[in-house]
């Protein structure tokens, strides 16, 4: 473990962080919001604000994990992903908001995400300050939540995940 956390460490140096991060790390420096936690409660709106430049890749990953099939569309299967990092997330209690994010810091939070995460790395999509602060309030406000209904999930980026019924 040791050696993987230099690693990563040593990647991260070198190629400069995405977003996901980025704004987990301001999170964590302003409020003290755990990085692991922010990451996990960030990743599903910045890979659907992503939109269809990575709907290919999201689509290859949903057909590893199971949860599409190579058939698929590359739109149905980045859904069918985002889909199942969401119902992770239920399955394993993360939080669905940040409560901690004021929206008087979100302006300045922005700004030092887009600061850290260099346009040099290499994301599908460069956003700047203003772009980010959205990924604040969609995690203050729980966008996700307040955009669906009792049988559909509608993510930030309009990404539909019906739900399965587990009830008897």
């Amino acid at each position: 473990m040791l050696r993987a956390a230099y690693l990563a460490g040593a990647a991260f140096s070198k190629s400069y962080v995405g977003y996901v991060h980025a704004v987990a790390h301001s999170l964590g420096g302003r409020y003290n919001v755990p990085h692991g936690l922010a990451n996990a409660v960030l990743l599903p709106y910045v890979l659907e604000a992503y939109g269809s430049k990575i709907h290919g890749k999201l689509h290859r990953l949903a057909v590893a994990a199971g949860v599409a099939s190579a058939s698929d569309t590359p739109q149905a299967g980045a859904r069918a992903f985002l889909c199942a990092v969401r119902d992770m997330q239920r399955r394993l209690d993360i939080p669905k908001t940040i409560p901690e994010i004021r929206a008087e810091d979100i302006p300045a939070l922005a700004r030092t995400a887009e600061r850290e995460a260099n346009p040099l790395y290499p994301v599908p999509v460069l956003m700047d300050a203003a772009k980010l602060e959205a990924f604040y309030y969609s995690v203050m406000e729980d966008a996700y939540e307040a955009g669906r209904n009792s049988a559909n999930c509608i993510g930030t980026a309009g990404v539909l995940c019906e739900r399965k019924n587990t009830a008897g």
